[in-house]
């Protein structure tokens, strides 16, 4: 017997490694899942499942869909006018009398131009097959993901009670039935208000960089947007390019755009999050910080975003145990006593 499980853990172990991106692809589609299940059910009051899970999932393929174009888009425009200005730019440092010997012993101005003559290629990840090859790797697992996602979503709540139903003591099936939906209330609730504050935070970023005529305000958007999901000071921190562009031209203008993310930073700490936090449960910085960044390490943005779902999931069900352990003490006091 003990042969028996060192074989099958050896033979698990190597399965899990070699299948790496299709569980990734699994727990992806599954948070995805969890994440639209409210709105889904709630729309599924009004018309057919299917159709709600349809509409639901065609306005995130939409929505994310316009978020990619804006981004294609505004990078391809300044990378145009890095084309042009560049070059421009580097041959005034040729000709200045200051930095001009060292600029034209250097060649800067052709090293800059075959730079930026090079740099789409670099963006879109190599060669046209390379990047093609890319593409079509990024493309299933994108389509991976989407049919899991509806699967799941479809079908979820069904695997849900069956897993349930596993358990054969009725008490014991009812109270693992009320801790897990308290525990997907509290998590998931968590994680959609935290994906809702890092939205808010990459449009003010977008709005900001727009209006201070800063380039790239589509890509710098995103960043602030991910930067928000870092705790106490992320939307700070990510705004610090928008900062540095906007004092190229304008110091007054910097001024002005380091006191709106100080004001935003501020009204979301001390009123959007403590009111989220009220209302799901509180996971604290250092929680968060190092779950993140163990999941950075494992695999990248994706590996975060899920060791931080992980830790929520855990500190919610903690604190449903303690709880549920708190409620049955109170309750065998009260039967203890005259």
């Amino acid at each position: 017997m003990a042969v028996a499980m060192l074989g099958a853990t050896l033979a698990l172990l190597a399965v899990v490694a070699a299948s790496q991106r299709v569980i990734g692809w699994i727990l992806v589609a599954g948070t995805l899942a969890a994440l639209l299940h409210p709105l889904v059910t709630l729309l599924a009051r009004r018309m057919p499942r299917a159709l709600a899970t349809a509409v639901v999932m065609l306005a995130l393929v939409g929505g994310l869909g316009a978020v990619g174009y804006g981004l294609v888009d505004d990078v391809t425009r300044e990378t145009h006018r890095l084309q042009d200005a560049g070059p421009e730019r580097a041959r005034e440092i040729e000709a200045s009398p200051r930095f001009g010997e060292l600029a034209r012993e250097i060649k800067l101005a052709d090293r800059t131009e075959r730079f930026l003559q090079g740099l789409p290629a670099r963006l879109r990840g190599g060669t046209p097959a390379e990047a093609i090859r890319a593409a079509a790797t990024r493309g299933v697992a994108f389509l991976a993901t989407g049919v899991l996602t509806i699967f799941f979503l479809q079908h979820g709540p069904r695997l849900a009670r069956s897993a349930g139903d596993q358990i054969r003591d009725p008490g014991r099936r009812e109270r693992v039935e009320v801790l897990a939906a308290a525990v997907y209330r509290r998590a998931f609730g968590y994680a959609g208000a935290s994906l809702a504050m890092s939205l808010a935070a990459g449009l003010t970023g977008f709005l900001v960089a727009r209006l201070a005529d800063v380039p790239g305000p589509a890509a710098l958007g995103v960043w602030v947007g991910l930067w928000d999901l870092v705790p106490l000071a992320g939307a700070l921190v990510g705004a610090l390019p928008i900062v540095v562009l906007a004092m190229a031209s304008s110091g007054t203008r910097a001024l002005a755009v380091v006191m709106v993310f100080i004001a935003y930073q501020v009204l979301e700490n001390l009123l959007v999050e403590r009111s989220v936090e009220r209302t799901t449960v509180r996971v604290g910085p250092f929680i968060t910080l190092a779950a993140g960044l163990v999941g950075l390490e494992l695999s990248g943005i994706a590996g975060a975003l899920l060791a931080t779902l992980a830790a929520t999931i855990a500190v919610s069900t903690a604190n449903e145990l303690a709880k549920s352990r708190a409620a049955q003490e109170h309750a065998g006091a009260e039967e203890r006593s005259p």
